[in-house]
C-alpha cells in the first residue's frame, strides 16, 4: 500500500449510551444542539453506509482501523498464529481489516469484510505521472553490508552472503517471471490507464494503458550496495535516500529513464526499517521528488523476520515456503506501483485503498482469494488484484492493448517568469522506436527539443493560464498528444500544481465504524458520532462534518496522516471551521488546536494553530495553515499526524467547533 501511517491506539471508540445522554443533557443547557437529537430525528441525514458482503474483499489498510498509512500490513498467518507487536509500545497487535483466520479475537472473524461495492477511480495524476505507461522496470537494491559479499548463482541470479534465507534470488526470479506464459495475473493491470479525467472508472481503448510485461524485461537490474551499513532502523528520509542513490548507480538520470521504473529498497535481516517491527505493516511504497525525475520506490524489509508477512503462508514449513510473503507481498508493492507510482495521483478508492489493499490477505480457495501463480521461473504465491472491469477480486483478465504511441500526462503549472525552466515530456513507442516531439502554445521564451521532448528556456509572464499542447510522432507516423495548462508571471510559482493528499477531506464516507458497517476510518474520531450527519449544525457540503467540542470531561479530536515526499518545500493543510459559542465563556476560551504528531510515538511534535470560542465565525469561513516549519523539523519525506482538537473549559459544553472539507497539498 501507498505511504501512509496507522495507529491502534486512535482505534475508533463507541461511547455508552448513557454518556451520549448525559451530552444530550449538557448540550441543551448551554443552549447548543446534540448529535443524540438528530440520531432520533428521522428526518435528519443518514449515514451512507456500504453494505458488507460476505466472501468479497475489503481494506487492509494497517494494522487498525484508524488513520491511513500506506502500507501493506502484517497478517497472523496459519502457521504462526500471530505476528510480532505492532500499532505502538505495549499495544498488541490489531488485525488489519479484511480476510482474517478466525482466531477468535473480536477482530477476527474468519470472513471478509473488503469495501466491495467500491470501484478504483483515476485521480488525475501527480508530478505528471499516472500510471506506468511503458515496459515496467525493476531495480533490486539489497542495501547494507549485512547483506555480505556477491556472487553470481547457476540461474544468473546475484546471491549474497548475509541471506540465510535466500530473499535476494527468490525476488530475482519473481519479477524475471513476469510477463512469462500464463501470467494473468500481469493482464488484471492492463486495463488502468492515464491521460483519462480525474474520477474515471474505466479507460477507453486509445488511452495510455499500462502494458503488459516481455517475459523477463521486468526485472532490470540488481545492486549489492555493501560499501557500508544500512541503518539499523532507516529512517523515511533514509529510504528515499537510498532510492536516488540507486537511480545514480544505474545511470538513471532523467525524468525519461525514471518515468517506468521502480527501486526496491531490501534492508537486511535484523533490521527494521522505518520501524516495520513496531507499527505492525510489512512493506510499502512510495516517490520522491529529485535531479533524476520522480522516482517510485519501495521499503522491503527482510520479511521473513515476522511471521505474519507471508512466511510459510501456504502451510509449507519449507525454506522455500519462508519466502511466500516475497511473492504476495513483492507482487502486491509491484502491482500498487505500476497503477499508482506517484501516490496518490493514480488508481485508488475512495478510502485510500489501491489495487492490491482491497484484496489483501483473503485466504486460498476462498473468492478472490490467494493462489499460486505458475511461471517460466518457478511457482510464485501471489494475492488477487481489484478489477473495475469484473468488479472483484481477480487473479486472470483479458490482456488491454497498449496504443503505438503514449505520452505521459503532463501537470498544469505555475512558473516564474525569467526563470530557467526544464519541463519533460515523456513518450513510449510500443515497439521501441525513436519518438520526435512537438509543442504549440509555448509561451514566448521556451522550446521543445525534438528529439529528447523536454521543454527548456526562460519564460516570459503569460499574462494568465495558456494551454499547451505537446505531441510524439513515431518513424512510421503514429501519434499521441497531451496538454497542460502553464501560467508564469512575476510573482513565481511552484512548478506542478499539488493535487489532494487526504483521504476522505470532505468526511463524505460517513463516521469510523468497529463493526465495518460504514466505510471509513481516516480521520480517528475520538469518539463516536465526531463525524456525524446530524441536522442539528449544518455541513459546509456535502452530508458529513466533524463536529469538535461536544464534551467537557475529554478533549475531542480527529486525526489524519500527511505523508510528505523528499524534494518538496511547501505545504498547505486548509479547511472550513465555524465556530458556534452559546456564549462568552466566564473562564478561559474554549479552544480548537491543529498540533502535528509524531507517526512512531504518538506524541505532539508542536502546535501548529490555536483557535478560540472568542472568535465566533458567524458561519464557515476558510482556514488555511502552512506546514513547512513543521515539517522542516522531522524532513521531508516522512509522515505526519495532523490532530485536530477542542477542549472546553467549562463544566458543560459552550462552544461548537464544525469542520468540513478539508484539504492538503505540496509543491
Amino acid at each position: 500500500m501507498f505511504r501512509f501511517r496507522s495507529r491502534s491506539s486512535d482505534r475508533a471508540r463507541r461511547a455508552p449510551r448513557t454518556a451520549l445522554v448525559a451530552l444530550a443533557a449538557a448540550l441543551a443547557g448551554a443552549a447548543l444542539s446534540s448529535p443524540l437529537s438528530a440520531m432520533a430525528d428521522p428526518h435528519a441525514p443518514q449515514a451512507a453506509t456500504v453494505a458488507v458482503r460476505p466472501g468479497t474483499p475489503k481494506t487492509d489498510r494497517a494494522p487498525s482501523t484508524s488513520g491511513p498509512r500506506r502500507a501493506m500490513a502484517a497478517r497472523p498467518g496459519p502457521v504462526a498464529a500471530s505476528a510480532k507487536s505492532g500499532g505502538g509500545a505495549g499495544k498488541a497487535q490489531q488485525l488489519v481489516d479484511g480476510a482474517d483466520p478466525g482466531s477468535g479475537t473480536k477482530d477476527g472473524d474468519g470472513s471478509v469484510a473488503n469495501e466491495y461495492d467500491l470501484q478504483v477511480t483515476y485521480k488525475g495524476g501527480q508530478e505528471s505521472s499516472g500510471v506506468v505507461i511503458g515496459a515496467p522496470k525493476v531495480y533490486l537494491v539489497l542495501w547494507g553490508s549485512q547483506w555480505g559479499s556477491a556472487s553470481t548463482n547457476s540461474t544468473g541470479d546475484t546471491v549474497v552472503t548475509g541471506d540465510p534465507d535466500q530473499a535476494a534470488p527468490y525476488q530475482q526470479d519473481f519479477f524475471k517471471g513476469l510477463g512469462s506464459a500464463g501470467d494473468g495475473w500481469s493482464a488484471v493491470l492492463t486495463q488502468y490507464c492515464e491521460g483519462v479525467a480525474a474520477g474515471s472508472v474505466q479507460c477507453p481503448a486509445g488511452a495510455a494503458h499500462i502494458p503488459y510485461p516481455q517475459p523477463g524485461s521486468v526485472l532490470a537490474g540488481v545492486w549489492v550496495d555493501n560499501a557500508a551499513p544500512a541503518p539499523q532502523a532507516a529512517t523515511e528520509p533514509q529510504l528515499g535516500a537510498e532510492a536516488l542513490a540507486a537511480a545514480k548507480h544505474f545511470g538513471n538520470l532523467t525524468e525519461a529513464q525514471n518515468r517506468n521504473v521502480q527501486y526496491v529498497i531490501d534492508s537486511p535481516q535484523g533490521t527494521d526499517p522505518d520501524k516495520w517491527k513496531e507499527l505492525g505493516y510489512c512493506a510499502w511504497h512510495d516517490f520522491q521528488r529529485s535531479q533524476y525525475g520522480q522516482l517510485a520506490y519501495t521499503n522491503m524489509p527482510y520479511l521473513t523476520d515476522v511471521a505474519g508477512c507471508g512466511t510459510n503462508w501456504f502451510g509449507e514449513n519449507t525454506p522455500r515456503g519462508r519466502l511466500d510473503g516475497y511473492g504476495i507481498i513483492g507482487g502486491h508493492e509491484y502491482a500498487e506501483t505500476v497503477t499508482d507510482p506517484n501516490t496518490p495521483g493514480g488508481w485508488t478508492d475512495a478510502t485510500g485503498q489501491e489495487v492490491a489493499d482491497k484484496c489483501a490477505w483473503i485466504p486460498k480457495g476462498s473468492n478472490g482469494g490467494l493462489f499460486t501463480e505458475d511461471l517460466a521461473t518457478g511457482s510464485f504465491p501471489l494475492q488477487t488484484l481489484w478489477s473495475n472491469s469484473d468488479h472483484l477480486c481477480t487473479g486472470s483478465d483479458p490482456i488491454v492493448a497498449t496504443p503505438p504511441v503514449s505520452l505521459s500526462t503532463m501537470c498544469d503549472r505555475t512558473d516564474k517568469a525569467g526563470q530557467p525552466l526544464s519541463i519533460p515530456a515523456v513518450g513510449v513507442s510500443g515497439t521501441g522506436a525513436a519518438l520526435t516531439y512537438g509543442a504549440t502554445g509555448l509561451p514566448q521564451g521556451l522550446a521543445i527539443d525534438p528529439t529528447s521532448g523536454v521543454i527548456s528556456g526562460t519564460a516570459a509572464a503569460t499574462g494568465g493560464y495558456q494551454r499547451i499542447t505537446v505531441t510524439a510522432t513515431d518513424p512510421a507516423g503514429r501519434s499521441a498528444s497531451t496538454g497542460f495548462w502553464e501560467s508564469v508571471g512575476a510573482a513565481g510559482g511552484t512548478g506542478c500544481g499539488g493535487i489532494e493528499q487526504l483521504i476522505d477531506p470532505g468526511f463524505e464516507n460517513g463516521s469510523a465504524d468497529v463493526n465495518h458497517t460504514v466505510m471509513t476510518d481516516a480521520w480517528s474520531p475520538s469518539g463516536y458520532n465526531i463525524i456525524t450527519p446530524s441536522s442539528l449544525h449544518a455541513p459546509h457540503s456535502g452530508s458529513w462534518y466533524a463536529w469538535l467540542g461536544q464534551n467537557t470531561g475529554t478533549d475531542d479530536s480527529i486525526t489524519t496522516y500527511l505523508n510528505t515526499y523528499p524534494g518538496f518545500g511547501q505545504a498547505t493543510f486548509s479547511f472550513w471551521l465555524d465556530v458556534e459559542s452559546a456564549g462568552a465563556s466566564t473562564g478561559s476560551p474554549d479552544t480548537l488546536s491543529l498540533v502535528a504528531i509524531n507517526q512512531y510515538t504518538g506524541q505532539p511534535i508542536g502546535t501548529v494553530k490555536t483557535w478560540t470560542s472568542q472568535n465566533p465565525t458567524s458561519g464557515y469561513q476558510y482556514q488555511s495553515v502552512d506546514l513547512s516549519p513543521v515539517i522542516g523539523q522531522v524532513g521531508w519525506g516522512t509522515t505526519i499526524g495532523l490532530k485536530l482538537v477542542s477542549h472546553e473549559t467549562g463544566t458543560s459544553p459552550t462552544t461548537a467547533f464544525l469542520i468540513d472539507d478539508a484539504s492538503g497539498r505540496e509543491s
